[in-house]
């Protein structure tokens, strides 16, 4: 096997311990930490930075020197990366001194290079910037390998954003479903409390109409007593002389009329006793 086929089997086995180590991956963090760790054994470079940018947000990294720096907003975008985002254009360029942030001013480049290049997938727009110099040579032939690891990073960042935003939207229907039950146990308590109050007002309606049945056939039976002998009084009367009916009759009325006028008053005092215990149990009349 010759030297650059060596070079490739390495390479490609590098690659497959690190795919299989983003299968462990659950974190943004974690995919930088994991990516940092495997990145040296993939190709040379001083800085390697990847910046994924969708409609609604900006995350990325810049990993050199075994360090990582995030990135996660629009300060972030650098003057070489907005012109990728505008013309598309892969470059490779001489490192201007003005081209690189501040984090990076410590690396001691001999005779540096910038490398760019633009990559589009349905959700995400990517710019990927690589540099090297003489005494870390990044060779053309790794391009392939570095749009895997592209591609790879993107396919498990997207993954990771799915599945955060299914957590977060299972998160808010559990939310949901929580205040539907607490709603619907409140609903069954005025429910309860409703059906408690009906039970109970028919039970009373119940009860007075029952007294006042009770009352009426007293009353009715107290009341027909009397008025029964007046009128058995009054038909015997037409049979009777002006004495008899003075000395007899007349007194005999009279007893039944006041026992009558009697068994009046106590009917209209109960059915003013009722009047008001309803009265004041229903808290008074508008």
């Amino acid at each position: 096997m010759n030297l650059a086929g060596a070079k490739y089997r390495i390479t490609y086995e590098a690659f497959s311990k690190f795919s299989g180590s983003l299968g462990k991956v659950d974190s943004i963090e974690m995919l930088g930490e994991i990516t940092n760790r495997h990145l040296k054994y993939l190709f040379n470079f001083r800085a390697f930075r990847i910046l994924l940018l969708d409609k609604d947000s900006i995350s990325g990294y810049t990993f050199s020197k075994g360090k990582i720096y995030a990135h996660n907003n629009s300060e972030n975008i650098l003057d070489y990366e907005k012109e990728l985002l505008e013309k598309h254009t892969p470059f490779s360029e001489p490192v201007k001194p003005d081209s690189l942030p501040e984090y990076l001013s410590e690396l001691d480049l001999q005779n540096g290079v910038l490398w760019g290049w633009y990559i589009s997938y349905p959700d995400y727009r990517i710019c990927v910037s690589l540099l090297s110099d003489d005494n870390v040579k990044f060779n053309h032939t790794d391009s392939d390998i570095m749009h895997m690891l592209v591609d790879s990073i993107t396919s498990k960042y997207r993954q990771i954003c799915l599945s955060e935003e299914l957590k977060c939207k299972n998160e808010t229907l559990q939310d949901a479903i929580a205040q539907i039950e607490l709603k619907n146990r409140e609903i069954e308590a005025i429910n309860s409390n409703q059906q408690n109050v009906i039970n109970n007002r028919t039970e009373e309606l119940l009860n007075k109409n029952k007294k006042l049945l009770d009352l009426s056939r007293l009353n009715s039976h107290n009341l027909r007593e009397p008025l029964t002998r007046i009128l058995g009084l009054i038909e015997v009367a037409d049979h009777l002389d002006n004495s008899e009916l003075k000395e007899t009759m007349l007194p005999e009325i009279k007893i039944s009329a006041l026992e009558l006028d009697t068994i009046f008053r106590k009917v209209v005092q109960q059915s003013e006793e009722e009047a008001k215990i309803t009265i004041n149990k229903d808290g008074g009349y508008e």
